[in-house]
């Protein structure tokens, strides 16, 4: 098993650079099954890259996030988190990192999870006022 890096799997979801892209392609391509590790913070950190560096809408990003979550080759750091994370943001208004950190949170045994943010209300988290 190898790790991937965000910029790895950026260029393999994106297909965007004539050097990288087939770089990212022949290794990912290459490894068995569960053999390419993403952390949760590479898909953090890929979900923020498609958003603002590429200007993603949040369909897009959902399409993204679900292929990344599917290819057989890769071994997602705690995927039954990351499909929870995926399903509050798909239902709510606040962003991936978001339904993440609730997840991640709710997961670890917290009662609650606060934040200044309105929106993060919608992916389970509580509103400090």
């Amino acid at each position: 098993m190898i790790g991937l890096d965000t910029n790895v799997v950026v260029r393999y979801v994106m297909q965007d650079d004539p050097i990288q892209s087939p770089k990212a392609n022949k290794l990912i391509e290459s490894l068995g099954d569960g053999k390419g590790y993403i952390t949760l913070i590479a898909l953090v950190e890929t979900t923020w890259v498609l958003e603002c560096c590429y200007e993603l809408k949040k369909h897009e990003l959902v399409q993204a996030l679900e292929g990344i979550l599917k290819t057989k080759q890769f071994l997602i750091e705690k995927p039954d988190i990351a499909y929870v994370a995926l399903k509050n943001y798909v239902e709510g208004k606040a962003d991936f990192s978001d339904a993440l950190i609730a997840a991640c949170s709710k997961d670890s045994g917290c009662e609650k999870i606060m934040s200044f943010d309105k929106d993060a209300v919608s992916v389970g988290m509580e509103r400090l006022r």
